[in-house]
């Protein structure tokens, strides 16, 4: 009897620790679910484009060093457009009017323009400097380069407009030339750091890209202005005449903005003098005569 006991009690006492089996026909009873992985940003979001031109260069370099597809060349000119779009439209404040849409396209215009007079000069300088880097590969970070200035002139876009009440027609000239230098610098950073990976003397190949967009850059600049109307203009032309060049522009300007007008005024009467009518030489001298000997006061 007691080893007939014991056996029952160890039979019970391993039912107690078996799992305990849903009877036939009922319902299992629900299982946990697995946690889903953490989905990583996408690399082809806009949002996540901008992210890496403004924060991480490195990882916008890496990018298109395996990216060089149309959707990547696409969402880079949508950002220049924009981005300059907005610092543009602003810029155009200080007049307001159509002088807002006016710079808001004229502002891109000068970006792309410039990117595409330059490409050709940038790929000849990378093969001269034996950089070794794809042509395709100069594009992509030169585009990159000037979306980041873009980006870059959006985000420095209020403090041109606070300055606005706060200084002159030449003192926001020269703030905004300030900052389009900040800007250059940053689109300039990133691509030293491009070229930085590639086989070659990328710094050398650098400085020559830094220097030809610099100078087609700002003519390009030049040849599209007005971007700030002067207060004096009557009417807001879309394109202003051709005055001068662009570094006698910038020194005159400089100068205004130190109070002496006096670089102003001989370009104004340097300019009038270029474009005054002379008399046509087929006018018969005594038509000349007659209408340079009056005596009446009309004529003083």
């Amino acid at each position: 009897m007691n080893g007939a006991t014991g056996i029952a009690e160890l039979e019970a006492f391993t039912a107690l620790d078996a799992p305990a089996t849903a009877p036939t026909g009922a319902a299992a009873p629900p299982t946990a679910m697995p946690t889903p992985p953490r989905s990583l940003p996408d690399d082809g979001a806009p949002g996540s484009l901008v992210e890496q031109l403004v924060r991480d260069p490195l990882a916008f370099i890496a990018r298109i060093e395996h990216d060089e597809s149309a959707s990547l060349v696409r969402a880079l000119l949508i950002t220049v457009v924009l981005g300059a779009g907005v610092f543009g439209g602003l810029v155009g404040t200080y007049r307001g009017g159509l002088q807002v849409l006016y710079c808001a396209v004229k502002l891109p215009l000068v970006l792309i323009g410039t990117l595409v007079l330059c490409a050709p000069a940038f790929v000849a300088i990378a093969r001269a400097t034996r950089v070794a880097i794809a042509a395709r590969s100069v594009i992509a970070l030169t585009l990159g380069a000037s979306a980041r200035f873009a980006l870059v002139l959006a985000g420095l876009a209020p403090v041109v407009w606070l300055v606005h009440g706060w200084f002159g027609y030449h003192g926001v000239v020269l703030t905004i030339v300030g900052t389009c230098t900040i800007a250059g610098i940053a689109a300039a950073a990133l691509l030293f750091s491009g070229l930085a990976r590639a086989t070659g003397p990328g710094l050398l190949a650098g400085v020559a890209f830094v220097v030809v967009y610099a100078v087609v850059g700002a003519h390009t600049a030049w040849l599209l202005r007005p971007f700030v109307v002067r207060p004096q203009t009557a009417d807001v032309p879309f394109v202003r005449g051709i005055e001068g060049d662009l570094m006698d522009a910038v020194h005159t300007t400089a100068r205004s903005a130190a109070g002496d007008y006096a670089g102003s005024e001989q370009r104004r009467r340097s300019f009038e003098h270029r474009h005054t009518i002379e008399t046509p030489a087929a006018v018969e001298p005594a038509a000349v005569q007659n209408s340079t000997n009056c005596e009446s006061p009309p004529c003083d």
